[in-house]
């Protein structure tokens, strides 16, 4: 949780900074141990005579992300002076630019300002229970999780299909573990790629990746099975066994957790969003 916190707090202070951005490598999320010492009272900058503390700072973070959690006592270290900076650069910059807050332009910008502060609120304090998450995970699987099929094979390359006819001969009749086993043995005598050493084993791998007679060979294949026929591509005649097939592999729930809550959080307030729309009486009167 605290990455998405931080990377929020980056992306929130680059928007409100130019430069920023650019110093802290975007909005990737902040690395690194806590700067020791620091507690709300502590003084981080004095400007023209006045203290800056802790909590002048966090209330400016804060601000930026609508996320009361936030605080510079739980940021990397690294970053610390950075963000006190900011702040300072800030406070130099209202002096000039506060004789603004009179003007009806920038009244009417305060109320797109806490819209976009409300709807950050709202987005933080947005709970999302871990069964929404594996519904959602669960009904959309095929959807947005699931993977490339996968294939894990070996392979005997020869360069005439004569030789090839004849390493096939060999192996027929084989089932199992003594194919497998017939089959390295003769992938380290005959093999002219690269995987011989390994008797022809290929790990894991996506049929795409393969030229295309080898891709379709595979795929027709099913598990256990060598090929009756050479396959012949531009590297020669191969022989291939078929080791294990995975035709349905997702991603795992750990690992795209974050986005779901993101998303389930994003899909709820739209739908306040549109609730708060729709009880309003609204007459456009231009197109």
């Amino acid at each position: 949780m605290k990455k998405i916190i931080l990377g929020g707090l980056v992306a929130a202070a680059a928007f409100a900074f130019p430069g920023m951005a650019g110093g802290m490598g975007g909005a990737a999320p902040l690395n690194g141990k806590p700067m020791k010492g620091l507690t709300d009272n502590t003084v981080v900058a004095v400007l023209n005579g006045k203290k800056i503390t802790v909590k002048d700072v966090n209330n400016f973070l804060q601000g930026m992300t609508a996320d009361k959690r936030i605080k510079l006592q739980e940021l990397p270290a690294q970053h610390v002076g950075q963000f006190v900076k900011q702040y300072v650069d800030t406070l130099v910059l209202y002096k000039k630019a506060k004789s603004v807050e009179k003007t009806p332009q920038f009244q009417a910008l305060m109320k797109k300002m806490a819209v976009d502060y409300w709807l950050k609120q709202q987005l933080n304090n947005m709970k999302i229970s871990d069964a929404e998450v594996k519904k959602f995970y669960e009904a959309n699987k095929d959807i947005y999780f699931k993977t490339t099929p996968k294939i894990k094979a070996r392979h005997i390359l020869v360069k005439s299909e004569k030789e090839a006819e004849k390493i096939i001969n060999e192996l027929k009749g084989l089932h199992g573990k003594a194919l497998e086993k017939k089959f390295a043995e003769l992938a380290k005598k005959y093999s002219t790629g690269p995987t011989k050493v390994n008797g022809g084993e290929l790990g894991w791998f996506d049929p795409k990746q393969m030229v295309q007679p080898f891709a379709q060979a595979v795929e027709k294949m099913k598990p256990g099975q060598i090929t009756l026929k050479p396959v012949h591509t531009r590297f020669g005649y191969h022989v291939i066994l078929v080791e294990a097939k995975n035709e349905k592999n997702y991603m795992p729930l750990n690992q795209v957790k974050l986005q779901i809550i993101e998303y389930l959080k994003r899909a709820k307030l739209q739908k306040e969003i549109q609730k708060l729309k729709d009880s309003a009486k609204v007459e456009i009167k231009v197109k």
